[in-house]
């Protein structure tokens, strides 16, 4: 079916529109967009289709329309949610180590800038690196180039493997000077869907006293289900000891809503250089997490309610049938 051609709308309306044209015109738009997606076939953009999922989502996060998180003791129940979904994810995670930490962002990108953002201030502040450098493989994903890039980091980029696509570890030794205040790894990488030699990776980051950030935004919610499934995943989480921070993406194979993320750490030492305070402001103390100020709690409530709906159970099974899969093959 031919797609209609949208009237565009360069000023405001001399009148509203009423409520019942508003969402007429809304379901057609809806009924275009989704044309594109719910035959399949599309890779990155819709993790979950299904209309019962969905409608509950969409009913949690109605419930949760105006509410900010910025602004806790206004809407402490969606302060719960973050902190629950927050949780749930480092235990999936945290190998064991129960000091693990985290905070929710808008997506992986967020994530991995907040990542790259706390180890420049740990080793500005905790070893005196002022022109910190972070060293990565060809394979990362597009976000660490654009943290370095409004975080003034260098980055170096160390190759991959050409038989297995997997970050190259010598490379990456070779790599590490006294600026580098960070290894970035991906479980799995964007392009060729291969786990990094974290294991190795983390006697690395060990030995030279950096840190290790694993870009986990894919593999979060599959990873974990997959090695109770499979039991043949190699290590990737906080169970290496040199692993310092996760990124596990709870709007991808969490199923939730876009655009939500948990970004981990190892310790609340290491979170705390996440943070921004400002006492000083003459509106009163500002703080926040991340890089916003105000949030939308309606996907903080969403992502509650995806994990709490799916359960160990769901994500289970659901990581299943792609698991055939790839064994039939």
């Amino acid at each position: 079916m031919a797609e209609k051609p949208l009237k565009v709308n360069r000023v405001l309306p001399e009148r509203g529109v009423a409520d019942d044209a508003l969402l007429e015109l809304l379901a057609g738009y809806k009924a275009q967009d989704e044309a594109r997606w719910n035959q399949g076939q599309l890779s990155g953009a819709v993790y979950h289709g299904e209309d019962d999922h969905l409608d509950t989502l969409n009913q949690a996060a109605g419930m949760f329309s105006v509410s900010n998180p910025l602004h806790s003791s206004t809407w402490p129940s969606v302060s719960k949610f973050e902190a629950e979904v927050i949780a749930m994810t480092a235990s999936m995670l945290n190998g064991g180590d129960e000091g693990v930490v985290g905070c929710m962002t808008s997506g992986g990108t967020e994530s991995i800038l907040m990542a790259a953002k706390t180890h420049r201030q740990w080793g500005e502040r905790e070893k005196g690196i002022t022109s910190p450098e972070v060293v990565c493989a060809g394979s990362a994903h597009a976000a660490i180039y654009k943290a370095a890039d409004i975080l003034r980091l260098t980055l170096i980029e160390v190759p991959i493997d050409p038989v297995s696509c997997e970050m190259d570890v010598a490379a990456a030794a070779a790599a590490i000077t006294p600026n580098t205040v960070m290894i970035y790894s991906s479980a799995p990488n964007y392009p060729q869907g291969v786990i990094d030699p974290i294991a190795q990776l983390s006697e690395l980051a060990l030995r030279h006293g950096v840190g290790l950030h694993v870009d986990c935004c894919l593999g979060g919610f599959v990873l974990p289900f997959a090695r109770k499934l499979r039991g043949n995943i190699p290590p990737f989480d906080f169970a290496l000891p040199g692993v310092t921070s996760m990124s596990a993406d709870t709007h991808k194979y969490g199923y939730a809503t876009k655009g939500t993320s948990v970004v981990l750490y190892r310790s609340k030492e290491l979170r705390k250089h996440q943070y921004f305070t400002f006492p000083r402001w003459q509106g009163g103390n500002y703080g926040t997490p991340s890089t916003a100020g105000s949030r939308p709690g309606t996907l903080s409530a969403a992502a509650w309610a995806a994990m709490m709906r799916l359960g160990e159970e769901g994500y289970l099974e659901v990581c299943q049938a792609p698991l055939a899969s790839c064994h039939a093959r």
